[in-house]
């Protein structure tokens, strides 16, 4: 019975204070080691992020560029011809592409501050 008595004693005795401070500071310094990895990984990803944001419209412009030059070079290679509607092929193509292109940079050009400063806070 007395080496019962002995090992609950043992475990239930408090572990001595420098212990309890080293093993603090320790997790501490540990957590601050962490933290700061983690907020580097963070702010590298919003960087990454705000780039591919950026280079989106260029892809999705290459991407719509290929499809028609794919949709012109199969026609070519099957033989179909285009079809010619009378003085409007000789006239240029319609002015909406243009006016839509005109209306996207206006309304680029006008919320201008608020894009670069919604994706490039300094």
């Amino acid at each position: 019975m007395r080496w019962k008595d002995e090992t609950l004693g043992s475990i239930s005795a408090a572990p001595p204070l420098p212990l309890v401070v080293f093993f603090g500071i320790f997790m501490m310094l540990m957590f601050l080691a962490a933290y700061s990895e983690f907020k580097e990984k963070v702010e590298r990803s919003k960087m990454e992020f705000r780039f591919a944001l950026m280079l989106l419209p260029v892809a999705a412009i290459l991407v719509v560029n290929m499809m028609l030059l794919r949709r012109r070079l199969w026609g070519y290679i099957v033989g179909v011809r285009r079809p010619v509607y009378g003085a409007a092929a000789d006239e240029g193509s319609s002015p909406w592409g243009l006016m839509l292109v005109l209306g996207l940079l206006l309304v680029m050009v006008y919320y201008q501050k608020s894009f670069q400063s919604a994706w490039f806070r300094l």
